[in-house]
């Protein structure tokens, strides 16, 4: 669905939007459910290390979240909210100017082409899940860069980074360590970016949800075979 999308002439719009908006900046994305699991403090404080440690990236550097909306009636998630619009501000405040700030918050959801379109701007994917079954924004954003190498920037507590080894993995409550990999990432050559990106290409597209649904229904074929081996 994602690699037929970045085909579309509507995404290519989106996209040619997107890169004059952006103009002269490498872009960092950020999309996550507004959930406790997926780390979204944990991801300011690790991106505020890295402008504090690499001085010479701010103005240079944009870093765009989506925090789609979750269980908005429950007060916990409304102070997530809070909290979350509190750090940003903060850090705007601190690194940025009248005209521009590193990061771009946005509190809502987005529709398909607009989102495969920030997955194709996007140099850095950055993921800080503190507990996750597998993250599919990792999988979307490699099936949506295959012309590009972008750099995905994984937490070790996702799923995912047990099968998508040459992301750049991170522990999510070490800030400094985040701060390295985002300066890693954006400073990664196109040899090196590309030696990571074509593993991480190559595994998503042949384990798709079709491959497992087969693959699990030949395993219980299998079973009773083995049980009455067994015997």
């Amino acid at each position: 669905m994602f690699e037929d999308a970045v085909k579309r002439q509507s995404v290519k719009e989106k996209l040619n939007e997107m890169k004059k908006r952006f103009s002269g900046k490498k872009v960092i994305l950020g999309v996550d459910r507004l959930d406790f699991i997926k780390g979204l403090p944990n991801k300011m404080y690790g991106f505020e290390a890295f402008l504090e440690q690499n001085p010479e990236w701010i103005g240079e550097v944009t870093f765009l979240q989506i925090a789609v909306p979750s269980r908005t009636d429950v007060l916990e998630y409304q102070n997530l909210s809070k909290e979350l619009h509190e750090i940003v501000g903060r850090i705007n405040g601190k690194y940025g100017t009248l005209t521009e700030v590193p990061i771009h918050y946005l509190d809502q959801s987005v529709n398909f082409e607009t989102l495969v379109a920030l997955y194709m701007l996007a140099d850095v994917c950055y993921i800080t899940s503190l507990h996750d079954g597998m993250n599919l924004v990792s999988y979307e954003y490699i099936a949506s860069q295959k012309d590009r190498n972008g750099v995905l920037i994984l937490s070790e507590f996702a799923g995912a980074a047990q099968f998508l080894e040459s992301s750049l993995i991170i522990n999510p409550w070490d800030s400094d360590m985040i701060a390295k990999a985002i300066n890693d990432a954006l400073t990664m050559d196109l040899p090196e970016r590309k030696r990571r990106f074509q593993p991480l290409y190559d595994y998503v597209t042949t384990h798709s949800s079709t491959v497992w649904a087969e693959s699990f229904l030949d395993s219980l074929e299998v079973m009773p075979q083995r049980k009455k081996q067994s015997k």
